[in-house]
């Protein structure tokens, strides 16, 4: 065949590997272009204000109550448009949800989707729509994807619903009781179908709670408000005046004339006539009528929060019928409302001061000696600058802790079954992660206190100068001045702030930023205004999409606010286990299917040899396991050993070889990547991974060739090291090359076969091997120096630990 017929075919080549490339099925951010105008799209979900709409960068978090279009323009540009929903056209949209389909926004902004999986990266769809929790499509009820290499489906959902808020009162508040969301809009989307319920106030109305149930694709919310009337039906008269009023400085002035005028008025509330209150005030919707039962938690929720409104309301509407006290009354209300709006800076001394240790048995003196650790030297920095959570319970910590190697010196009881020899007991190590500060005291306006560390400061360190009797003062910031109110019955019994936002050190006369958490007593804490506010929606700053977490952190000021949903999963430091991470319930996609996972605990590391020669030493005679390690080392991982003996290994410890989906769900980490340094702004696996670049390749007199000691390399966002890379490890399933099904919850692999799994890779590996999607087999007979191992462990054998 001469070269000009086969020239044709030639120039094809580059495209046809580029379309089987899993890289090409995503849409590059330099292929989107700013300040282009859209062309008329037919039935477009996307309402055109003005005469034009111009073409912007994608930015998370997405915009609430905003619609998003991807429009295709050529093979390599991309346009994004953004505006309020048109009604008629959002009619005819397919859904996807991101939670169902476990996907993220981030993720899926840069995805191609296609209407068939017999498709080129190059025809993706060309009109695709966003929100923040849904994806849609104008044209087709299904949508496929290419992730890790393989084909994946969307499965399409109910079409979200929309809440209208139509009201005419000027200066109307509305705060949404059971969606998160920080600001409520007119046009409130997307919202799953259920109830929904409001609270509504505005200057001169009685407050009121509403609920609305989501059926169709829009329902509208007339607010029913209620005139504060201020005809005076009752004569009273008060010590408290409007010059009082006006000339009170401060909050707590202006509340102790707001207690002094309720105490003088409650003589005088029977006198006023509530027969008009009760004739006007909207009524408690009942729960048929908004679909759900009447011990629904949501509707339990909204009934609460409307009895308290009501309760409100009453007590505003008989103040306003007294006449001059009425006066003064509005006069203190309008007051209190500005004063609480402000945001709030206090300096205190700390009351009381206390070490926080990594194991929280230990006593506040120790003499042993700091514990061995593998861990970064920045580990023991609280993941966060500042949260509330309720001093009863845990501060979330995402410490890097210690690989499993670490184990006590006189070797640890592998299991209840396991006899140890009679040795005495060792030292408690005792390492000291944080310091507690307690500030005021129960019952006082500031009862609270706070766990972290200061910049620029180990936890030793600070923890001796403060307990040195330094001077030391703290600044502690509030996002404003508003305190809960409590009450007994219809007894005020106190007033105490909960808004805490950041805390500073001020050190010989220098602010020093901490991070850390704050945390409120129970009393406090449970209060259901508390728990609103505690768990409000934190705004991320918007970024382009191409920035990556850690730049976006480096920005932020050191007032940040835990979110306190976060699911890294809490890393404990067992006796007999070594390190673990206790991994929540949850869900991930997993071989093209979203499952649910059960919790579950897993070593941060691969078993090492040390550690297995601990365990053993403590196994009758019979039972012991000889390491084979061909490459020595104390922190090197066990390798050449059979999937049998690893098995009985983590089986004697109270555990057994995690099951593939349980691997692959800790190494993930709550992402869809199969390699983790795809997430990095400059992806990296040697960041990773030992593997054949950066060991077998080097050649046998290198020093770094063949296994390494773990945690060598960097961790996943869970704390969990090598799982791409160093030795790869055993799990628990079973493989047959006919197996396709998988379970919806918890998957244990295939029922037949006589292979057994094995993932993540090896040092002899190269990067596309490393991927935490792929597996292998082999006989559970097989040993080699590339494949080792780590337990799994029922989540439930940890919960003494967990406090």
């Amino acid at each position: 065949m001469s070269l000009k017929r086969l020239l044709p075919f030639l120039l094809l080549l580059p495209i046809l590997a580029l379309a089987d490339s899993d890289k090409n099925f995503r849409v590059a951010p330099v292929m989107f272009k700013e300040g282009v105008s859209l062309q008329p799209i037919a039935n477009m979900a996307i309402i055109k204000e003005g005469n034009m709409i111009l073409s912007e960068p994608p930015m998370v978090p997405l915009k609430s109550s905003i619609m998003f279009l991807r429009h295709k323009k050529g093979p390599k540009e991309y346009l994004w448009f953004s505006g309020p929903v048109d009604l008629e056209n959002y009619d005819k949209l397919h859904a996807f949800s991101m939670a169902d389909n476990y996907l993220k926004p981030a993720e899926v902004m840069l995805m191609r989707f296609y209407a068939t999986q017999n498709t080129r990266a190059f025809q993706d769809e060309a009109d695709i729509y966003f929100d923040k929790d849904y994806i849609y499509s104008p044209r087709v009820p299904k949508l496929y994807f290419k992730k890790n290499g393989q084909w994946q489906v969307l499965q399409e959902t109910d079409r979200p619903g929309i809440v209208t808020i139509e009201s005419q009162v000027p200066n109307l508040e509305v705060t949404s009781i059971t969606a998160r969301m920080k600001n409520v809009p007119p046009r409130i989307y997307p919202l799953p179908r259920g109830m929904y319920a409001f609270m509504f106030e505005a200057p001169n109305y009685l407050p009121y709670v509403d609920a609305v149930s989501v059926e169709d694709s829009e329902v509208k919310l007339q607010p029913q408000m209620v005139v504060a009337d201020t005809v005076s039906k009752v004569k009273v008269t008060t010590s408290v005046t409007l010059d009082d009023v006006s000339n009170a400085k401060t909050l707590e002035e202006t509340e102790a004339l707001y207690d002094v005028l309720s105490k003088e008025l409650q003589s005088s509330f029977p006198k006023v006539d509530t027969n008009e209150f009760d004739k006007t005030y909207p009524p408690l919707r009942k729960p048929l009528s908004l679909g759900v039962a009447a011990d629904d938690s949501v509707y339990i929720k909204y009934q609460n929060r409307y009895n308290n409104k009501r309760e409100e309301s009453l007590l505003m509407w008989r103040m306003n019928k007294m006449g001059s006290a009425g006066v003064v009354n509005r006069a203190l209300r309008h007051k209190l409302d500005s004063l609480q709006k402000l945001p709030l800076q206090v300096a205190l001394v700390p009351t009381s001061i206390e070490p926080v240790y990594e194991d929280e048995t230990c006593p506040e003196e120790s003499a042993a000696a700091p514990a061995d650790t593998t861990a970064p030297a920045d580990s023991t920095a609280l993941a966060a600058d500042s949260a509330v959570v309720a001093d009863s319970s845990v501060t979330k910590d995402s410490t890097a802790v210690t690989d499993s190697a670490a184990v006590d010196s006189s070797k640890q009881a592998p299991a209840d079954s396991v006899q140890a020899p009679a040795e005495p007991a060792p030292a408690k190590v005792c390492k000291l992660k944080a310091v507690r500060l307690g500030f005021g005291k129960q019952g006082e306006r500031i009862d609270v206190s706070w766990s972290g560390n200061a910049k620029g400061y180990t936890a030793d360190s600070l923890y001796a100068l403060l307990s040195s009797g330094a001077a030391v003062r703290a600044f502690i910031s509030l996002e404003n001045n508003k305190p809960v109110w409590l009450y007994s019955g219809a007894e005020l019994v106190g007033r105490h702030h909960y808004r805490y936002v950041k805390l500073e050190l001020s050190i010989t006369n220098v602010r020093i930023p901490c991070r850390g958490a704050f945390e409120l007593p129970g009393y406090i804490f449970d209060h259901q205004e508390v728990q609103e506010w505690l768990n409000r929606p934190i705004e991320e700053k918007p970024h382009l999409l191409t920035e990556t977490p850690e730049k976006i952190k480096q920005q932020e000021d050191d007032g940040l606010i835990l979110d306190m949903a976060s699911r890294v999963p809490r890393v404990i430091r067992d006796k007999m286990r070594g390190n673990v991470a206790l991994i929540d319930s949850g869900s991930f996609r997993y071989k093209g299917k979203v499952v649910a996972m059960s919790g579950f605990g897993i070593q941060t590391t691969e078993v090492t040899q040390q550690y297995f020669k601990d365990v053993m030493s403590h196994l009758d005679s019979t039972k012991q396991v000889k390491d084979r390690s061909s490459y020595k080392g104390a922190r090197v991982p066990v390798h050449n050993i059979t999937w049998n003996d690893a098995r009985a290994f983590c089986q004697a410890i109270g555990g057994d070889l995690p099951t593939e989906a349980q691997w692959e769900y800790a190494g993930r980490a709550d992402n869809n990547e199969g390699a983790l340094w795809n997430l990095d702004e400059d992806p990296n696996p040697g960041m990773y991974a030992i593997y054949k670049a950066n060991s077998y390749s080097l050649g046998k007199k290198n020093p770094a060739y063949g296994p390494q000691p773990v945690s060598s390399k960097k961790s996943n966002a869970w704390g969990i090291f090598d799982m791409s890379g160093n030795v790869a490890e055993w799990t628990k399933d079973s493989y047959f090359m006919f197996s396709l099904w998988v379970e919806s919850s918890n998957p244990t692999g295939a029922y037949f076969g006589s292979s057994k799994v094995y993932k993540g890779g090896s040092w002899k590996d190269k990067e596309d091997d490393l991927n935490l999607v792929e597996s292998d087999d082999e006989d559970p007979r097989y040993w080699s120096d590339w494949i080792g191992f780590r337990c799994a462990f029922p989540r439930n054998i940890f919960d003494g630990q967990q406090k």
